[in-house]
């Protein structure tokens, strides 16, 4: 029971974090570039974004307490009811790494749900303004779990973190900002000012894309390596065979990818804008979305289940 509440609440915790650099990461690199002409349809998409940043915010904040409350029952050996207690929960929050970490990310969230509440009120070029303080926060946040994970307590600690830093930030810029993606490419099919602007934004997201998983797959195999050491342990451990199971889901993952730049993609460069390709992509992009989100799951079951080389 504890076990199965702590992947949802890690599963809860990981996404939304992966998918908050998303979303700036989205609005600065991909959208910002060509949301400056006056339009009314690119400052829409930017409340938009505001919005899903908002409620995850409040999904993270959620799920953190979530997860803490499950950390000070299984730290204590108390039941949850009993993980309430002043005492426990207390030692935890003030004397462990974990409880550390919890303190800068539940500040973090406090301070970027404020500034984003306050941002959907802003007129467009003052909510502008904040994107890049939300990127800082977001890309903070997500680095942060990298200090509670496996890799933190690997034998070559400094290698281990940086790698889980990398890792998690190169997947906030391309798994999170599938949705952002998925939402611009719905508006676009129904605004012909923004399928006509549709290529360049794909572009942007596509090269994007491509540096992002460049970056995963090194890491990837540097992680990997760390906390498996051997062929032998990644075929017959339960971490190795769900670390197995996560990169069968990535390579698919990158499949879609690879079929979207090189055949959708490409299309659409010479297709009239509010063509049908729009609604491919946008279909495809959804089942990177759920792919994503699988990956995630695992990576929450990985968290919990120990890694095959011991530190």
């Amino acid at each position: 029971m504890l076990t199965a509440l702590l992947i949802i609440a890690r599963t809860a915790q990981i996404g939304v974090s992966i998918l908050l650099v998303g979303i700036f990461t989205f609005e600065l690199v991909t959208l910002g570039p060509a949301g400056r002409p006056a339009s009314g349809d690119f400052p829409e998409i930017e409340r938009c974004l505001f919005r899903l940043a908002v409620w995850s915010l409040v999904v993270s904040l959620l799920s953190a307490l979530l997860w803490f409350w499950l950390e000070v029952a299984s730290m204590n050996g108390l039941s949850l009811t009993n993980a309430f207690s002043t005492t426990a929960w207390r030692t935890v929050f003030v004397e462990t790494e974990f409880g550390r970490v919890w303190q800068l990310r539940l500040g973090l969230i406090a301070v970027a749900f404020a500034l984003a509440a306050s941002g959907l009120a802003l007129d467009e070029v003052r909510r502008r303004g904040l994107i890049l303080v939300f990127w800082f926060l977001s890309v903070v946040l997500l680095a942060s779990l990298a200090w509670i994970s496996h890799a933190a307590a690997a034998r070559v600690q400094p290698l281990g973190l940086l790698g889980d830093v990398v890792h998690l930030c190169a997947a906030g810029g391309w798994i999170g900002g599938l949705a952002p993606l998925a939402i611009f490419l719905t508006r676009a099919r129904e605004s012909l000012s923004l399928g006509e602007r549709a290529a360049p934004v794909l572009q942007r997201f596509s090269t994007l894309s491509l540096g992002c998983v460049a970056v995963l797959v090194v890491s990837g195999i540097s992680n990997s390596w760390l906390l498996v050491g051997s062929i032998h342990a990644l075929l017959t451990t339960p971490y190795g065979c769900l670390l197995l199971f996560k990169l069968t889901l990535f390579s698919i993952l990158v499949g879609f990818g690879a079929r979207n730049r090189l055949v959708i993609k490409t299309k659409l460069l010479r297709a009239p804008a509010g063509s049908d390709l729009l609604r491919q992509l946008r279909g495809s992009v959804i089942c990177e979305v759920c792919l994503g989100l699988a990956i995630v799951a695992i990576v929450a079951c990985l968290g919990v289940t120990p890694p095959a080389q011991h530190p």
